[in-house]
């Protein structure tokens, strides 16, 4: 495969992701000024993607984000000028940077995009006649929110990535299975090891989020004490993003028991960071995170495991080395083959440009019921 040149682009509006100019190419500093979520970090460090920040247009598809999360769009224009923790119903979040959105978001219409074989948005970024404006790059969108607008290719796109990571390889352009956290195997440790000058601690257990409904975590919820009462060191969950991956990157396991399901971004990212992941894999949505070695149904059976890796060095290298192949597949390998067919196809097959009157009626009325 040619090493593709590719642009990930979000509005000043949005509430996730890197707060950082376009000119920023450090993958550590771009991933430690996330608002929240990892997300794709995988396009720059692996890929050398450009990222960018740009203004709110006035299109109705560019509004689209309005209807991503209803309970605070009326809030989000403030992302412009401030950051998130400031935002009503946000204040317990502790973003990445210091900086608004705002101060480094440039005009959509500034940007040659014709210089990028792939464009990927973050929402509707980007308006659908600039869009169609670009013949030979393929323009791409991830609703923020997973599962909106993923049925169909909306307002002049030739993708629609679904957040699924279920090792389909697209031949075509329209639906595409393509995670919000897009990394490798090894990417997150490559970045935190030179972020820090040193190897992980490999001490101590991290507990996914989800274990507990705390917001923020605080204290260790009573069915990790078996875990306690065995030695272990219970980690929580950190606000600050660089404090967080700092924490899974030095832990040994990364352990989801109860609470609510997950779709497994943050399984990829602690297998990423180098972190053995123990679970039920009945409460991850992305289930082929979870290995049958690590596929656990109580914190009994956890604890019984974990036991049994730590007397087995290598059992643990060899857990772990697995579970790094399989993000490697779905979370790395297949979505960036999809890309690539898929910019082969628009561009042996300028059928794909059209946008006609249906479709714009189409995309019309999705604004009144968005799936």
């Amino acid at each position: 495969m040619n090493k593709l040149k590719i642009a990930l682009v979000k509005q000043e509006v949005y509430q996730d992701l890197y707060v950082c100019s376009h000119e920023e190419h450090d993958p550590a500093r771009i991933l430690f000024s996330s608002q929240g979520r990892v997300g794709p970090i995988g396009l720059m460090a692996e890929l050398g993607a450009d990222f960018y920040i740009v203004k709110e247009e006035p299109e109705r598809e560019t509004q689209i984000y309005r209807k991503v999360i209803p309970h605070i769009a009326p809030y989000l224009h403030l992302l412009k000028t401030q950051t998130l923790d400031k935002i009503p119903g946000q204040e317990f979040k502790q973003p990445g940077s210091s900086h608004a959105n705002g101060e480094f978001a440039v005009s959509c219409y500034d940007i040659d995009w014709g210089k990028y074989d792939i464009v990927i948005s973050i929402n509707v970024s980007l308006p659908t006649h600039l869009v169609l404006s670009y013949p030979n790059t393929l323009f791409g969108y991830m609703i923020g929110e997973a599962n909106m607008a993923t049925r169909k290719a909306r307002f002049g796109y030739d993708i629609t990535l679904n957040q699924m990571a279920r090792g389909i390889v697209a031949a075509h352009c329209g639906v595409v299975d393509f995670p919000y956290t897009f990394v490798a195997g090894n990417t997150l440790e490559r970045i935190m090891k030179g972020a820090l000058n040193r190897p992980s601690q490999k001490k101590g257990i991290f507990m996914e989020i989800n274990s507990t409904k705390e917001r923020p975590v605080t204290q260790v919820p009573a069915h990790f004490k078996p875990l306690q009462d065995k030695g272990f060191q219970i980690i929580l969950h950190r606000q600050r993003i660089a404090e967080n991956l700092t924490c899974i990157y030095d832990s040994k396991y990364f352990v989801k028991m109860g609470g609510r399901s997950i779709r497994g971004n943050s399984v990829a990212e602690a297998i990423s960071l180098g972190s053995l992941a123990i679970m039920n894999r009945n409460e991850v949505i992305h289930k082929e995170l979870i290995i049958d070695e690590c596929n656990v149904k109580s914190m009994d059976e956890a604890v019984s495991l974990i036991d049994k890796i730590e007397r087995n060095p290598e059992l643990y290298r060899k857990l772990l080395d697995k579970q790094r192949a399989v993000v490697d597949r779905y979370f790395f390998e297949a979505p960036l083959q999809s890309l690539s067919n898929c910019l082969t196809e628009k561009r042996n097959n300028r059928k794909t440009c059209k946008y006609g009157w249906f479709d714009r009626l189409s995309d019309r009325l999705c604004f009144f019921k968005i799936k």
